[in-house]
């Protein structure tokens, strides 16, 4: 699977890939939305109102921290992931009220067979396949 880097409102092209919330273990689901792909971020992020409207389980209050590092206060919320298709559940989402980006950070980027082809300005989610073949290439 791969998805075109958005270059829409960035002054240079940013990965993405297609996110859907799901409530844990339930049907109900959301739109489908481009997330940017965050190699340095820590925590998955998403506007705070997507989470809330979907009756998430906030699990905890927090404060996230930018990198510049001023912090302000977030509810962590535990939902269901849907990146391109693929259901990874129990993933921890800070909802974030100051936002209208989503933002994939390492909490769930780190369970993804991903390739970032920048000079094609392409974000490949890698099939069983192709990631065996990587694999034993070593």
């Amino acid at each position: 699977m791969s998805v075109t880097y958005q270059t829409v409102g960035y002054l240079l092209p940013i990965p993405i890939l297609s996110v859907r919330f799901c409530r844990l273990a339930e049907a109900t689901v959301t739109d489908s939305y481009a997330a940017i792909v965050d190699t340095g971020a820590d925590m998955t992020i998403a506007p705070a109102d997507i989470l809330i409207n979907l009756q998430a389980q906030g699990v905890q209050e927090t404060n996230l921290i930018s990198q510049w590092g001023d912090a302000h206060p977030v509810v962590l919320y535990l939902v269901d992931l849907e990146i391109e298709g693929q259901l990874f559940p129990g993933v921890l989402v800070a909802g974030d009220e100051t936002t209208d980006e989503i933002i994939l950070g390492r909490n769930l980027l780190n369970l993804l067979p991903l390739f970032l082809d920048g000079p094609q300005q392409q974000t490949h989610l890698l099939d069983d396949a192709r990631l065996r073949w990587l694999r034993t290439r070593r």
